[in-house]
């Protein structure tokens, strides 16, 4: 799946289950702690190393079964 980088946000955002408030704000700081600046900028390989905090941002909204659902979705968007 050749997705560009707005697409892919957007799709992680929705795979993520976080609320539209508050989901968009967790991808980006995830991506800028592994120095993607901006959506734009963020290629898979920064999804790939955000996973991590991605999972704990998840993990504060979301129940563990919740977040160990949704993660398998999120890591086939990156062809992880």
């Amino acid at each position: 799946m050749n997705l560009g980088p707005r697409e892919l946000f957007e799709r992680i955002c929705i795979a993520s289950g976080l609320a539209a408030m508050v989901g968009p704000g967790n991808v980006r700081r995830a991506l800028h702690n592994v120095g993607a600046d901006s959506v734009e900028a963020a290629r898979v390989e920064h999804y790939r190393r955000a996973l991590p905090e991605l999972r704990l941002r998840m993990s504060i909204y979301l129940p563990p079964q919740e977040v160990a659902r949704r993660l398998p979705d999120i890591e086939a968007l990156l062809g992880a």
